[in-house]
């Protein structure tokens, strides 16, 4: 072979040499770019405070923040291929996995309040998860986000206890009341069941204050309530609707047995008049007057009912009072 064309062929294969080591390097730098671009994502989401995670298709784990894997105990060697059933309790798993299928199945974001019992203490996470798909748009798994609300639930529940009970009694407030009722109302309507309604008024209270004072005004209403509650079933609705008034709701309760139950609530309110202290004092002796009624198939909302009893009551109080009357 002639020396140019050895020549030529060098300078062809070194250029070609120079070309693959170019094209590699570009390739190296680009991996190394997207290896720090990944770490640098990486290091985002440890430090974002909520428990952040990805699962494949099968429900199992296939990466987790720094969060998740401290939450866990683990790192994330061991998270790989995990569930969690492993990390759980039974009923939590269960949940979880049902949500992951969800998820997974309408491939459609869901989220849901999750509470975890942590040794007697109560957690509650809010987790949001969405189906996660590759460039291709096919399906591979699921990323989710949750975050510890324990504190925003506990806050939460109080403030609807203190929107929905009275703070002397415990008992429901008018608002609740008015809502089970309806609730109640329209159950015992469709299936042609059985709904009585009680108003209690503490008689002369206006007495009670003026005289004693209204700390002791205070018990009274406390022991009052504490009598009709002794006597009702579990299923019946008690709550403080006034100053002085109270109502009970009694499902799958005929009027009979109402007008029954309401004179043993009378009675019990006499026998029980000198049972309460304050501050070595008898409480003074009460008395009530009771309106009832009950369900009626021209009714058309559960006030008619409430108009029914409260007129009922209004005739208790002008028959000489500590007496029951049925509309």
């Amino acid at each position: 072979m002639p020396i140019d064309n050895i020549v030529l062929l060098l300078i062809v294969l070194l250029g070609f040499i120079a070309l693959l080591i170019l094209v590699n390097l570009n390739v190296h730098r680009k991996a190394q770019t997207q290896k720090q671009q990944l770490n640098s994502y990486e290091q985002i989401l440890n430090q974002v405070g909520a428990y952040i995670y990805v699962k494949d298709i099968n429900c199992r784990y296939v990466y987790g923040n720094q969060l998740t894997l401290d939450y866990f105990g683990i790192n994330q060697e061991q998270l790989n291929g995990s569930t969690d059933n492993q990390y759980f309790p039974e009923v939590v798993a269960d949940i979880l996995l049902e949500n992951d299928r969800k998820v997974l199945a309408l491939q459609q974001k869901m989220s849901d309040d999750i509470m975890v019992d942590n040794n007697g203490h109560h957690n509650v996470y809010h987790e949001v998860k969405q189906p996660l798909f590759d460039k291709k748009g096919k399906l591979i798994g699921l990323i989710g986000v949750s975050t510890d609300i324990t504190e925003e639930f506990h806050l939460r529940s109080k403030l609807e206890q203190l929107a929905n009970s009275d703070p002397l009694t415990n008992l429901y407030n008018r608002r609740s009341f008015n809502a089970f009722s309806e609730h109640e109302f329209s159950r015992a309507m469709r299936y042609f069941g059985s709904l009585s309604l009680m108003i209690i008024d503490i008689d002369l209270f206006k007495n009670v204050n003026d005289t004693y004072g209204h700390l002791v005004g205070d018990e009274v209403i406390k022991r009052v309530a504490a009598v009709c509650d002794e006597h009702i079933r579990e299923a019946d609705i008690l709550a403080r609707i006034g100053g002085e008034e109270f109502a009970i709701l009694l499902p799958d309760t005929d009027i009979d047995s109402a007008f029954k139950l309401a004179e043993r609530l009378r009675l019990a309110q006499q026998i029980g008049t000198h049972s309460t202290m304050l501050n070595d004092e008898a409480l003074p002796g009460i008395t009530i007057s009771i309106g009832v009624a009950s369900i009626q198939l021209k009714d058309r909302s559960f006030a008619d009912m409430f108009a029914r009893a409260d007129k009922a009551l209004y005739s208790s109080k002008h028959v000489g009072r500590n007496s029951v009357n049925v509309a």
